[in-house]
């Protein structure tokens, strides 16, 4: 019988898919038995919120899975709830119409199709106005950037918080043995995905993947200290943690002379990544005593509060100024809107590309098509991507020729979308 159990088992695993993805356990205790099976023995209970990973599907609506304690077996797929399905969200526009899906995050970047309000994509990568999704056209899968006033994700919203204003590593998994995805500053608004014991599934800032509890605000737990690189210290500490908000505030420095720093985190001692005088309008995300996470443009970062003014008055000069102020234009071109409407009905359907039309220089830029090749003085034959920036994380190997969308570039990494997920790769490897 163990012999007949074993070669049982053999069969099985060969049509487990490759890719793991990671779940909650929902409805009480869940058992993980040890074939896919109500009749096969349990091996282990577990509560509700754990988190498991989900190695392959088996047979009889059961899933192969990995507990964060080391087992392995299968669980009930209807007891289960996974990260990747929250990664779903819904075209919205009160009035019916179609909404853009462009090339590129800004209205400048080429339409690639329209899409109809109430259409389900699936988000890739997000930021705070633009999200890099996947829709489905005429059965054909299109990628491209969608505002985010006009995507639904019904999900909560957090904060990410630390006593000292400092980084928090975001994981590729529920548990701090695995790898950072990336880093994000104290201060920072995500989008919670999905919720499991002591960790959850958050996306922002450009980078997702699974947090801590303990520095996510509104979760009950204690708050913890930065876990990133970030220093901080006297005022550059972000006090009490910011509370999320979306409203409009001007750099209000006391003397018109000055300027204010845009941080790269929220303290005094990181690097400024930009300048503003008096009257530059900024996007407020993230609010406290004393920083406020901002855009200023495309541009993120942070602002001491105490320099905004969310009802900005111009200060009064105590000289006449030595300089001329330029005369600007009394109207502004209109931009390409966002909406086109239903009606008129379109007079064909518009063509589904996957090239976009505005690449018209070899300038590396977002949206971008590009080709996987070997790096000059290699010794291997093929290309590896990774799931992390500092490559360590192994994901997939592509042979040269690969065509790639170039999603960010960076001088030495670079994250693109490569048969459908997307990747870190060395900008080494890229022909463009």
């Amino acid at each position: 019988m163990r012999i007949i159990a074993a070669a049982l088992l053999l069969l099985l695993i060969p049509v487990l898919a490759c890719a793991a993805e990671f779940a909650v356990v929902t409805g009480g205790r869940l058992n993980l038995r040890q074939y896919a099976t109500t009749e096969s023995q349990s091996i282990g209970k577990y509560a509700s919120g754990s988190w498991v990973e989900i190695k392959g599907t088996g047979s009889n609506g059961f899933a192969y899975v990995k507990t964060m304690d080391g087992k392995t077996g299968y669980m009930s797929q209807t007891y289960l709830k996974t990260a990747v399905s929250a990664n779903s969200a819904t075209v919205r526009y009160a009035n019916g119409g179609y909404v853009n899906l462009r090339s590129g995050p800004a209205l400048t970047y080429s339409v690639i199709t329209r899409v109809t309000s109430g259409s389900q994509v699936v988000v890739q990568n997000d930021s705070y106005e633009w999200n890099y999704v996947a829709v489905t056209v005429n059965g054909q899968t299109v990628y491209g950037y969608m505002h985010d006033s006009f995507l639904t994700r019904g999900a909560d919203t957090s904060v990410v918080t630390t006593r000292n204003g400092g980084k928090v590593n975001v994981r590729t998994g529920p548990a701090s043995e695995y790898g950072s995805a990336g880093k994000l500053a104290s201060g920072t608004t995500v989008t919670v995905l999905l919720k499991g014991n002591g960790w959850y599934y958050i996306s922002g800032g450009g980078v997702t993947g699974f947090m801590s509890t303990q520095y996510l605000s509104g979760t009950g737990s204690t708050l913890g200290s930065n876990t990133g690189s970030g220093s901080s210290s006297g005022s550059g500490s972000s006090g009490s943690g910011g509370a999320a908000v979306s409203s409009t505030a001007y750099v209000n420095n006391p003397k018109s002379t000055q300027v204010l720093n845009l941080r790269e985190y929220a303290s005094t001692d990181a690097r400024s990544i930009g300048q503003y005088r008096n009257g530059t309008q900024v996007r407020v995300v993230a609010y406290s005593d004393t920083w406020c996470e901002v855009y200023v443009g495309t541009k993120h970062g942070y602002m001491m509060t105490r320099y905004l003014s969310f009802t900005y008055v111009k200060p009064v000069a105590t000289s006449t100024p030595s300089y001329i102020y330029p005369i600007y234009p009394t109207t502004t071109p209109t931009p390409t809107p966002l909406i086109q409407y239903i009606t008129p009905v379109p007079a064909a359907t518009p063509k589904v590309t996957m090239q976009p039309s505005y690449n018209v220089s070899n300038t590396p830029h977002p949206g971008m098509y590009a080709w996987l090749a070997v790096a000059a003085g290699s010794s291997s034959s093929t290309i590896n991507v990774y799931s992390n920036p500092e490559l360590t994380q192994y994901k997939a190997t592509y042979q040269p020729g690969q065509q790639v969308m170039i999603l960010s570039y960076g001088t030495n990494v670079s994250l693109i979308l490569v048969g459908g997920q997307t990747a870190y790769v060395s900008t080494w490897h890229l022909n463009y």
